[in-house]
């Protein structure tokens, strides 16, 4: 890697976190006046929520903006990394099939929330809302207990193979 890619890499590394802690410390410390130039972006107009919960709206909207660009840096980096070291599909097909075992797996688990409402406060979810969710969950704890099973073997593997 040259001098200039770690460079940009560090700036743009740091200008993310810069907006992230911005973020935090408004959500957190509700420090935006109640006039001024700011007022107009957390009337619920602008950001897109209600005025309400401009704060939450605000970390919100950054952390969906995070995740979009993390997705779309994953995906540019698998095609550039497949074009320079050129492409195992046996890997690929395995990797999505596992994916997708893992997901519907994960719905199947999930199925009986999809038919129940949630309330929080004055709101209410549908179930289908609740259904998502407890189907990400699923999913985040099936992949984590997969990762724990692979380190394990991994290392009980390498210990006695010595």
């Amino acid at each position: 890697m040259n001098k200039s890619s770690n460079i940009v890499r560090w700036v743009v590394f740091g200008l993310l976190a810069l907006i992230s802690v911005v973020c935090m410390i408004l959500f957190f410390g509700k420090g935006i006046p109640e006039t001024g130039p700011w007022k107009a972006w957390f009337d619920g107009g602008r950001i897109g929520g209600s005025p309400e919960t401009p704060f939450t709206d605000l970390l919100l909207n950054w952390s969906y903006i995070k995740v979009a660009l993390g997705i779309v840096i994953a995906i540019i980096a698998f095609i550039v990394m497949g074009v320079i070291k050129g492409i195992n599909w046996k890997t690929i097909i395995i990797v999505i099939a596992a994916i997708a075992v893992i997901g519907g797996v994960s719905y199947f688990l999930a199925k009986p929330y999809f038919a129940i409402e949630y309330k929080a406060d004055a709101a209410t979810y549908s179930g289908m809302t609740h259904g998502w969710v407890e189907m990400g969950m699923n999913f985040f704890l099936i992949t984590f207990g997969i990762a724990i099973v692979a380190i394990l073997f991994s290392v009980i593997y390498k210990a006695l193979k010595r």
